[in-house]
C-alpha cells in the first residue's frame, strides 16, 4: 500500500489493465507509475483542483458508455445497433481504464468531488442514444471529448511550464514527469475517441439540414455543459 495524508492507497495491478484488443489505446499505467505520480502529492491548488475534475470526469465518461449500452435495444437499425455496441465496449475499456489509475491516484474522500458524475454521465448516455440514436451518441462523444482535449491540453501546459521553472527538486520533478505521462496518454485516447466519433456521425448524415442543425444544437449544449461541470466538480 502506498501512504499519502495518513491514509492508504493500494495500487492494485489488476485495476491497471488495457482496453480490449479491439482498441488501439496509447493509454498504460503501471504500479511503478502510479507510485510515483502519487509522490506529486501535496498538489498545489490550482493541480487539486483539477484532479478532482478529472476523476470526476473519467467518472462520467465510462458511465456515458454504460448508459449508451443500456440503450441499445431502442436502436432499430440492426446494423447501426452492432456498430454503435462495439463502439461502445472499446471505449468504456478505455474510459474504465482511466479511471481505475485516477482513482488510485486521487484516492482521498477529501480530493474527489462530490458531483454525482455517474449519474449525469449515464442519463446522458442513455438520452442520447434513446433520443437520436447512434448519431446522437456520436455526437455526445465528438462534443464531450473535444472539451475533453482542451481540458488535459490546459494542465498538461501548465505542468511541463512548471518543469521548466527549474523550481522543483529533482524529487518531485520526477513525480510531475509521471503525472505529466499519465495525462498525456490519457489525452491521447481522448483524441482518439472524438475523431472516431466525428467521423461516425459525419458517415450517418442523413436527414438534411434539419438534422445537421440538431448536431449542432446537440453538441453546444454537450461541450458548454461539459465545461460547466469540469468547473464545478473542481469547486465542489
Amino acid at each position: 500500500a502506498l501512504h499519502t495524508s495518513g491514509r492508504s492507497c493500494s495500487v492494485r495491478p489488476a485495476a491497471l489493465a488495457r482496453p480490449s484488443r479491439h482498441f488501439a489505446s496509447s493509454f498504460q499505467a503501471t504500479q511503478a507509475d502510479l507510485e510515483l505520480v502519487l509522490q506529486s502529492k501535496p498538489w498545489p491548488p490550482w493541480l487539486a483542483g483539477e484532479m478532482r475534475s478529472n476523476w470526476a470526469g473519467e467518472t462520467g465518461a465510462a458511465a456515458i458508455y454504460r448508459g449508451c449500452q443500456a440503450a441499445l435495444p431502442r436502436i432499430a437499425c440492426p446494423q447501426q445497433r452492432a456498430a454503435l455496441a462495439e463502439f461502445a465496449e472499446e471505449h468504456v475499456a478505455a474510459e474504465e481504464a482511466h479511471l481505475a489509475a485516477m482513482e488510485i491516484v486521487v484516492c482521498e474522500p477529501g480530493e474527489r468531488s462530490w458531483m454525482p458524475a455517474a449519474s449525469f454521465g449515464w442519463a446522458l448516455g442513455y438520452a442520447s442514444t434513446a433520443g437520436r440514436g447512434a448519431r446522437g451518441m456520436y455526437v455526445t462523444t465528438h462534443a464531450v471529448e473535444s472539451f475533453v482535449e482542451e481540458h488535459y491540453g490546459d494542465q498538461i501546459t501548465q505542468i511541463v511550464r512548471e518543469l521548466d521553472s527549474g523550481e522543483n527538486s529533482v524529487e518531485r520533478e520526477e513525480a510531475l514527469r509521471s503525472l505529466l505521462a499519465l495525462l498525456r496518454a490519457a489525452c491521447a485516447d481522448e483524441v482518439h475517441h472524438k475523431e472516431e466519433a466525428k467521423e461516425r456521425a459525419c458517415a450517418l448524415s442523413t436527414g438534411g439540414a434539419a438534422a445537421r442543425l440538431a448536431d449542432r444544437l446537440q453538441f453546444l449544449a454537450i461541450y458548454w455543459g461539459s465545461r460547466v461541470g469540469a468547473e464545478m466538480a473542481k469547486r465542489i
